[in-house]
């Protein structure tokens, strides 16, 4: 067979990187990973392609799942109690079956075990002897093990009806959010969309999707961190103070589930109001408005003509020169998008009809609200950006 050059190429990229990681250099990891993975799919046949993704993939999620109702991963954890200070303790198949939840045949726990140390979920340490590796030690607690049942049991029927949708749809995208792969697989279609479902129909579904969120936010730089937006240049130099009487509102996180992870230890007084994002900011009845209005992981659930409603609620509550918005989301590159990129933007077409937007996109949306895009912030080692955004 002859040699593809590419993969010398990658190769080569490989063990630069390798030394660069070793040194800490920021962010060799993930570009390690990157070039790692491009250099497996240089070297993977078509058909072990096939296998993988078609077989071994599904099998593999599937006895993920199983071993969640089983408590298998607890199992394999043993007395260590995920302390990560502590070394994964190895164990032979029938030690971890006696702790299952309920009873499992070590047969079965044995056949789960080496299809998970197959594809590395956990470390195979010897004959019948399993280790748990971060991965499998994460899947025991609460928000990993809902992310689970989200993806595969909420989730995933919408996925297995793309066919009849797109063909029902005449393989057009969704005319909207009442008009989707999710409500069509679960039977409101054009009565109500993604997140009135959780309200009306399934409150553990909702629950499961807030612990995804916070999985998918793991890990990764926080917008106020540095080397991301540079919160005291921009935001808190020439901020108001407010007088003694009164407290100016120095940042708003519009649709925030839970409040901006604000550091209570810093003084600040953070209030959490209930506010349908669609009307008019109430956050005006100061004389300046506050400081920023801030809209994480928004954006990318809505369309644009709704996105444009939701930008043009806030410039009542806002002061020209003093006010701003900053849209924390995604802004899809126009080449080298990265799977997890492409991965939620199809979540969003089959959930919401919604979608990421490119720089252009998003430029051009939010000139259409009558706002001005300032600046454009990214973080090395994020996949997501912070638009900085004014009153024209």
């Amino acid at each position: 067979m002859q040699r593809d050059p590419l993969v010398d190429s990658l190769l080569r990229d490989i063990s630069q990187l390798g030394d660069a990681y070793q040194n800490g250099e920021q962010g060799a990891r993930e570009r390690l990973m990157s070039t790692c993975q491009s250099l497996f799919s240089s070297l993977i046949l078509p058909a072990e392609s096939m296998l993988m993704t078609q077989w071994a993939h599904p099998t593999h999620n599937a006895v993920i799942r199983l071993g969640l109702d089983i408590h298998l991963f607890e199992a394999l954890q043993g007395d260590d109690d995920g302390n990560e200070m502590v070394a994964p303790r190895s164990q032979s198949t029938s030690t971890i079956a006696k702790r299952t939840d309920p009873k499992t045949d070590p047969a079965l726990v044995g056949r789960m075990l080496r299809q998970l140390a197959s594809m590395g979920t956990v470390r195979e340490t010897g004959p019948d002897a399993f280790a748990p590796t971060p991965f499998a030690r994460a899947l025991t607690r609460e928000n990993f093990r809902d992310t689970v049942l989200f993806i595969q049991d909420d989730y995933q029927p919408c996925l297995s009806q793309w066919p009849d949708f797109f063909r029902q749809n005449q393989y057009a995208l969704p005319a909207s959010s009442l008009e989707t792969p999710f409500t069509y697989a679960t039977g409101c279609f054009g009565q109500m969309n993604y997140f009135e479902y959780f309200g009306r129909c399934a409150p553990r579904m909702g629950k499961r999707f807030a612990a995804m969120m916070d999985v998918w936010s793991r890990d990764r730089p926080k917008w106020f961190q540095d080397g991301y937006y540079p919160v005291r240049e921009r935001l808190v130099e020439g901020a108001a103070s407010g007088e003694e009487d009164r407290e100016e509102v120095f940042l708003v996180d519009v649709g925030g589930p839970a409040g901006d992870r604000a550091d209570r230890r810093s003084g600040a007084r953070i209030e959490k109001m209930g506010h349908d994002f669609l009307n008019e900011q109430p956050i005006k009845d100061v004389d300046i408005g506050a400081r920023a209005y801030y809209l994480h992981s928004i954006i990318q659930d809505w369309d644009d003509e709704t996105n444009i409603r939701i930008l043009r609620s806030l410039v009542p509550a806002m002061r020209k020169g003093y006010s701003k918005i900053l849209i924390n989301d995604y802004v899809v590159p126009d080449e080298g998008a990265h799977w997890l990129q492409t991965s939620l933007d199809c979540n969003l077409m089959s959930t919401l009809g919604a979608r990421h937007r490119t720089e252009a996109e998003m430029r051009r949306m939010i000139d259409g609200a009558g706002l001005t895009v300032k600046e454009i912030f990214r973080h090395p080692l994020s996949l997501d950006c912070v638009v900085e955004i004014e009153i024209e």
